[in-house]
């Protein structure tokens, strides 16, 4: 079968095409493999984004793929320009004091090897945090927590997290090679969205810590101190072992706000009356203010002033927001 070939333009390998790939299909597969070497974006990432199986997308960008790839490019190319989007939409991470604070739990509860418990109002930024905690720290787990998770479903996430497969052991196995797996080392789990863990789950993670002698972060909403805070109470041990507590978090500073809000807008000026307004609107929460206030007044005031007035309309009609006091 007659071949085609192509020079790709970032590792300079000839690539030989089947004769099948159209000349769309060529330049597609060559812009492709620039992007993700331009991103250090990987290949399995990508095909995940775009629902082709990372097999089908390895062949088509090698040029062997067995038929017309045009239909899989264009799905991968609208992947990779949904992502660049959202990487211009994105606010760069800012370090407020629900940032820092976090940062310090998670070090305290690694380095002390016990726990530390950290609550606040939903739309905070904890789990904002959380993650990026985890991206920046080696050996950190972090397990999402949820209503219908049981024991069992909790120690085979642990299992996965932690051993990096499925197991078909009994739970008292598993649960060993976790604390074998963990012993001793600088290991840290963090489990969010810890207020729907049940008394039995919270007792299992104990004897984790325990055993395993690693330390653990709790973190959930206001409802978390409920469950833990009280003397002598069926979770006095855990809260015996908390070497970091601190108040609930209600909200985030007016401080906090303003530098997420000259973060969302880069290197346009912000007035001060702008963020006081957008910090009232959101009445500190972090996420009506990112992903709502930030968000939709890009979206909606493009090519106007950013002022007061421009901020009541977006939160009045993108929104539905009730006037700020």
């Amino acid at each position: 079968m007659p071949k085609l070939t192509s020079i790709n333009p970032t590792s300079q390998a000839e690539v030989v095409y089947a004769a099948h790939y159209t000349t769309a299909d060529r330049d597609a597969c060559v812009r492709v493999t620039k992007w993700l070497s331009e991103r250090g974006f990987k290949l399995v990432h990508l095909a995940r984004l775009a629902r082709v199986h990372q097999s089908t997308l390895t062949q088509i960008l090698k040029g062997y793929y067995d038929s017309s790839p045009s239909k899989q490019l264009r799905a991968v190319e609208a992947a990779m320009r949904h992502r660049d989007d959202v990487e211009l939409d994105v606010i760069a991470p800012v370090e407020t004091t629900v940032y820092k604070l976090v940062h310090t739990a998670c070090q305290m509860a690694r380095r002390y090897r016990n726990f530390s418990v950290i609550t606040g109002y939903v739309g905070t930024g904890k789990t904002y945090s959380l993650k990026c905690y985890k991206a920046d720290n080696d050996n950190t787990i972090l397990i999402e927590a949820t209503p219908t998770m049981t024991t069992s479903s909790l120690i085979n996430h642990l299992h996965r997290a932690v051993l990096g497969f499925d197991s078909k052991a009994n739970l008292e196995i598993k649960f060993r090679d976790i604390v074998d797996a963990l012993k001793n080392t600088n290991s840290l789990l963090i489990i969010d969205e810890a207020e729907t863990l049940t008394p039995h789950q919270l007792h299992t993670l104990r004897r984790l810590r325990d055993l395993g002698n690693i330390g653990i972060v709790l973190a959930g909403t206001e409802n978390l101190r409920g469950l833990i805070s009280p003397e002598h109470g069926q979770f006095d041990q855990i809260r015996s072992r908390a070497g970091f507590w601190p108040e609930t978090i209600t909200k985030i500073t007016l401080e906090d706000a303003a530098a997420m809000v000259q973060s969302g807008f880069g290197d346009r000026e912000v007035p001060d009356e702008v963020i006081q307004r957008m910090y009232d609107y959101s009445r500190g929460s972090a996420r009506m203010l990112t992903e709502g206030l930030i968000a939709a007044t890009k979206e909606f005031g493009k090519g106007r002033s950013l002022d007061v007035k421009l901020i009541d309309a977006v939160a009045k009609q993108a929104l539905c927001l009730q006037a700020a006091n």
